[in-house]
């Protein structure tokens, strides 16, 4: 009896140690690719973000740069949810429009102050365009748009 009750504790401690292993090692995989997803995104947004700003000749000290999540991720968005609402508005008018498509990168924004915002986009025919809106109104209104090829 008692190499019975040897035997099924290192049985018993042989599966705990596996299901251990296991679990450990599928949450860090699971883990990775995300980190990997998140970073391949940091990436596109930012690249996205200086095509803009050299193709455009954007003045970085007057306007406030928003990422994706920025605008859509509540838990750690700044601006104050009236603006994000303009600018979910705005984009809505770019994809009602045909201007925003699938297949384009994600939108980088630019706000000027509290009025003015600008939505950059890098189509997949190899262009980039820039949509300025007011958003000082209740709506916002499209008032330019500027499409140019990228280098």
């Amino acid at each position: 009896m008692n190499k019975k009750k040897y035997f099924l504790t290192i049985i018993g401690g042989v599966l705990a140690l596996t299901i251990t292993l296991l679990v450990t090692f599928n949450t860090s995989a699971f883990s990775n690719d995300i980190v990997k997803k998140g970073s391949k995104l940091i990436e596109v947004e930012t690249n996205v973000k200086d095509l803009a700003i050299e193709t455009f000749d954007i003045n970085t000290n007057n306007v406030k740069v928003l990422y994706d999540s920025d605008v859509f991720n509540d838990k750690i968005a700044k601006e104050s949810a009236d603006v994000r609402s303009k600018l979910l508005i705005a984009l809505g008018i770019l994809t009602d429009n045909k201007t925003f498509v699938p297949g384009d990168k994600i939108p980088i924004y630019f706000l000027e102050g509290n009025n003015i915002a600008s939505i950059a986009i890098k189509h997949a025919d190899g262009t980039i365009s820039l949509t300025k809106f007011d958003i000082s109104k209740k709506e916002p209104v499209k008032i330019d748009h500027i499409v140019k090829e990228t280098k």
